[in-house]
């Protein structure tokens, strides 16, 4: 064991000094328990750091969270959520230390610092409720780097008002990845990407220029911002420079012309270049783990697809070798993706490109189907749709169709069915809250009406008894009038759960009505107005300050209110996001469809669950038949651990099958808490396992 310290500290060694930084700018609390520790002159850690150090030490505690391992012999990563052995090697352990409130799956939202250890093996990792602990076999060299995030701006790109200037701007887009190999894949290896906005010239700053790296590939479309759009998420994986020109179809070519993919016209340009994205992020997940033990390799050696020699060629390298593997082996095999956005391409909406590239969401351009009322009762809506709380102006009501992706989100006009209609103020608020600094999460539950009142009790405890465990505060009022409403939206709560009926002017109260579109600024992110007719109210909500929100489109009963309302409360606060939540929670009724999503209904007011797996069982011949879906529409790349086969492995859209019997079912349920859809409703696990007969 050793006792650790730094050496009588020069104001070069001083990580208190260097740099000028102080306190949190530079985890001192790691340094600190280095011997010998001085800038680090060689041996550099493999990220962008704004500093790094040198010393030794045979043990350290790292204090953070979302750690990443990566082998940097192979450039295999994984994160690390259980104790871990690492053999003899080169290794790189990345943390994340959140200095503030917000969406800690987010990085630019609140403060936080990332911080590198490089180090040889071989050593163990164990997490603890101080943080990771990294064990040394011995005193050993190690090298430390930590990069600022804390309230970062992530670079503005300025462009022209024509398609050629968007193109210029979404080939720089992809300066946010930290490396071109495959573990790019991983939603650690990317930052947000930088912000863009339409100007009178093209203006790139020169800290984007520098973070940006050429992959040899280039993106050439056909002239017109449709184009454009389709091709971002590509092109921002892949890194391609991207350019119109007069053609008729798109072609993807990489230099010394070993590449010449020519795709179809839009319209099937959509789902083409959807698939070889899918492709290519899929496989890049795959050649990023070589553990033979690990989810992939039986792929891996169908389709002959060697990892190490994938993980040594260039991004265009690699493009041309994925392109080789066999179409229908890698189809059958490719994950649900998580998201994609019907956006309509308008100038107005090109500075949403940068946060739908963060989600990594495919984009479609919008198509839909216009629903009159026979429509609307065949899809479950009320009958006496539309009627309070529906102004005159409402945007037609359609049915989108829908591509690949579990959620959908509609970036176009009209009030899309089975889609969260989004706005491109819903994004930049959403940014706006990165500069959040509770450190309590800040919850209001409102009651309006009496005779809701068991659904106010109940959501009421939910929300404290998960506050016991999280630094949350849950406020309860009652019968709010409209100027005492109207301030707790424009407080700096970060949830507001309204119980109660909304007009056509607006969500009642005692004294009258208050409309979303008369606040000054709202200042809470996210919200449900679970009250009939509230969809126009939630729209105005976003418009003036708000994220996202669960709204109704009309009337809705209020034992259906109840039923939605808690469930809803208890998927929020484990983590869901508010697209998911809902979706889920309105199983519970057969109503279902009068409840949607405004705003970006990827957001979430607590991190991802540690297994935000949905299970969906059905009576077999010898048990159960359940399948197990890990979908999180804001980690693409990510792995997760299942509640089976001992922990196995799925990355993020992976769906695996198992058969059970009750007892092993009921052990799983009863050591979980997971959603569960049995018989087509929707159940809580640990509440199903008491149902089930052993």
């Amino acid at each position: 064991m050793v006792t650790w310290g730094v050496t009588e500290p020069t104001d070069e060694s001083n990580p208190q000094a260097v740099g000028g930084a102080t306190g949190e700018s530079v985890p001192s609390t790691i340094l600190s328990q280095l011997d010998q520790c001085t800038e680090a002159v060689d041996r550099p850690i493999p990220r962008r750091t704004d500093e790094s150090f040198r010393g030794e030490a045979a043990r350290l505690v790292l204090p953070g969270s979302e750690t990443t391992v990566t082998s940097l012999s192979c450039d295999a990563q994984y994160q690390l959520t259980t104790a871990s052995e690492l053999p003899d090697g080169g290794f790189l352990v990345t943390t994340t230390r959140r200095t503030s409130g917000g969406d800690a799956a987010d990085p630019l939202t609140g403060g936080a610092c990332r911080v590198f250890v490089r180090f040889e093996g071989p050593a163990s990792l164990r997490p603890t409720d101080e943080g990771v602990v990294l064990s040394l076999w011995d005193r050993n060299p190690v090298t430390v780097g930590y990069r600022e995030l804390t309230h970062a701006t992530p670079g503005r790109i300025t462009v022209p008002d024509s398609p050629a200037g968007v193109a210029a701007g979404v080939s720089a887009l992809g300066a946010a990845h930290h490396t071109i190999a495959p573990s790019r894949s991983h939603p650690g290896l990317r930052d947000h990407p930088p912000l863009l906005t339409v100007g009178e010239s093209l203006s790139i700053p020169d800290s984007v220029r520098s973070d940006r790296t050429e992959t040899g590939i280039e993106l050439r479309l056909p002239a017109g911002l449709p184009s454009v759009f389709v091709a971002a998420p590509l092109a921002y994986y892949l890194g391609a420079d991207v350019t119109v020109e007069d053609r008729d179809a798109p072609l993807l070519t990489t230099t010394g012309g070993a590449v010449r993919h020519e795709f179809e016209p839009l319209p099937a340009f959509q789902q083409e270049a959807a698939t070889l994205l899918r492709r290519v992020f899929y496989l890049d997940c795959l050649v990023r783990r070589v553990d033979p033990d690990r989810t992939g390799a039986d792929l891996l050696a169908e389709i002959g697809l060697d990892p190490a020699a994938a993980q040594d060629r260039s991004p265009a390298g690699r493009l041309e070798r994925y392109l080789d593997v066999p179409t229908d082996s890698v189809r059958r095999a490719l994950p649900e993706w998580h998201l994609s956005t019907y956006a309509s391409p308008s100038t107005e909406r090109v500075r949403c490109l940068p946060f739908l590239l963060d989600k990594l969401s495919l984009i479609y351009l919008p198509e839909g189907t216009a629903l009159d009322r026979s429509d609307l009762l065949e899809r479950t809506l009320s009958d006496t749709y539309p009627t309070r709380g529906v102004r005159a102006d409402r945007e037609s009501v359609l049915a989108p169709n829908l591509q690949a992706g579990r959620v959908h989100a509609w970036l176009a006009s009209g009030t899309p069915i089975d889609a969260h209609k989004t706005i491109p103020a819903a994004y930049e608020n959403r940014y706006r809250f990165r500069d959040r600094d509770n450190d309590r999460l800040q919850v209001a539950v409102v009651l309006n009406d009496r005779e809701m009142g068991d659904e106010h009790s109940a959501v009421a405890e939910i929300y404290r008894e998960r506050a016991a465990g999280l630094p949350m505060d849950v406020a309860v009022h009652e019968q709010l009038p409209t100027d005492r409403l109207g301030s707790v939206f424009e407080a700096t709560n970060d949830f507001v759960h309204y119980i109660g009926h909304c007009d056509e002017d607006g969500l009642r109260c005692p004294d009258g009505t208050l409309a979303a579109r008369e606040l000054t600024e709202a200042r809470t992110p996210t919200f449900f107005l679970n009250a009939c007719g509230s969809y126009d109210e939630g729209l105005d909500l976003v418009k003036r300050g708000a994220v996202a929100g669960a709204v109704t489109f009309t009337d809705v009963l209020d034992k259906h209110a109840a039923t939605v309302g808690t469930a809803f409360a208890r998927l929020l606060v484990h983590g869901f996001s508010i697209d998911r939540a809902l979706k889920l929670a309105r199983r519970r009724i057969v109503m279902s469809k009068d409840y949607a999503v405004v705003g970006d209904g990827t957001y979430a007011i607590l991190p991802s669950p540690g297994e935000p797996a949905v299970l969906w069982l059905s009576d077999g011949e010898d048990g159960y038949d359940l399948t197990c879906e890990v979908v999180s529409p804001r980690r693409a790349g990510e792995r997760y651990q299942l509640p089976f086969d001992g922990g196995t492995e799925a990355i993020n859209g992976r769906t695996r099958e198992y058969t059970v019997t009750t007892d092993e079912l009921v052990d799983v349920l009863e050591s979980s808490s997971l959603p569960v859809i049995y018989g087509g409703e929707f159940h809580w696990s640990e509440e199903l396992a008491g149902s089930l007969d052993h």
